[in-house]
């Protein structure tokens, strides 16, 4: 399909996961299955695990948190590998990949800095080096002006900021004892906040003990030209990607306004969420001083979205701008 407007794939990392993500798509698109079974094999083979068996185990309600991280790491970067995928035989191609967290990782695969076996297997290496090397933590968000952060002492004694998503949601990673802290001072004064179904700190000092043995193994992974313009969220616009940045993704902190400014919104793009919920979809439209459209802004699939429907969708409306009509 041609499309005038350049396409934007946009991934997301720890925290946006649930289980049964991605059930409808796995249960009825073949090209989704494909994916899904052909990642899970490699995982097996890597691991000794099935993400799938897993992800879509009956007895596992949607509404459970899904936060053991050997399962959830892979099953994030699996889902959004699958779902580009899905996307690219339809013939949507992307001209920019936008990664934030782990979803770094499967922007890079998508394109073609890393192939997909070795994306995966930096996934579960990861999540192996983090689970045995750091001390258990959390991440919390917060729905308020991310200035609070630096003015109370609460949040920059106790934790790290994590993430600035738009100005009145940012996210902060610690130990347990710091969360509590600081949400207990959230809860005095009211304020809306959301502990994230995350075991551990990421984007803060509490996973530094995993860089020296992940370093280990990125010694032997290579980063090649990527085919596309890689947008990360932690970096920027990027053209030299190097092996520390898979490190930098999910330890440094997030700028999600600097990653969009970074993609030119002045210029019109179709903007396409394959996250499992939808936060960098409804993150871009937070950020309303920027103009974005919020009309191309499209989430694929979120826990409470028909999944096959919503996709579906996406591609007719695509389609009706450029008066074709794809096979679906």
């Amino acid at each position: 399909m041609d499309v005038d407007k350049p396409i934007v794939f946009m991934f997301s990392g720890q925290g946006s996961q649930y289980y049964q993500m991605g059930r409808a798509l796995y249960d009825g698109h073949p090209v989704f299955r494909h994916w899904m079974d052909t990642l899970d094999r490699s995982c097996l083979a890597i691991g000794g695990y099935s993400v799938t068996r897993e992800l879509y185990d009956e007895r596992q309600p949607a509404g459970k948190y899904f936060d053991r991280l050997e399962y959830t790491h892979p099953a994030i970067f699996m889902l959004e590998y699958a779902l580009a995928n899905v996307f690219m035989e339809l013939g949507l191609h992307p001209q920019y990949v936008l990664g934030t967290s782990l979803g770094e990782y499967a922007a890079c695969a998508v394109a073609g800095a890393l192939d997909y076996e070795t994306a995966l297997a930096s996934v579960i290496v990861q999540a192996e080096m983090i689970r045995t090397e750091c001390e258990p933590g959390g991440m919390t968000a917060v729905l308020a002006p991310y200035s609070l952060y630096y003015d109370e002492p609460v949040f920059h004694t106790n934790t790290e900021l994590a993430s600035v998503n738009y100005d009145t949601h940012f996210v902060v990673a610690g130990g347990e004892a710091g969360l509590t802290a600081v949400e207990q001072y959230l809860r005095g004064r009211e304020i809306t906040f959301q502990r994230l179904p995350v075991p551990y700190g990421f984007h803060s000092r509490w996973i530094e003990a995993a860089r020296m043995p992940y370093a280990r193994h990125l010694g032997s992974v290579t980063l090649h030209s990527p085919r596309m313009k890689v947008v990360s969220g932690c970096r920027g616009e990027q053209e030299n990607l190097d092996a520390e940045f898979l490190w930098e993704a999910v330890r440094e902190p997030l700028f999600f306004r600097s990653a969009i400014k970074a993609l030119k919104p002045e210029k019109s793009k179709i903007y396409i969420d394959l996250g499992p919920s939808g936060t960098l979809a409804n993150f871009m439209k937070q950020n309303k001083y920027l103009g974005l459209a919020t009309e191309d802004i499209y989430p694929v699939i979120t826990p409470f979205s028909k999944e096959m429907t919503g996709m579906e969708r996406i591609v007719a409306r695509i389609a009706a701008e450029q008066k074709e009509r794809p096979w679906l």
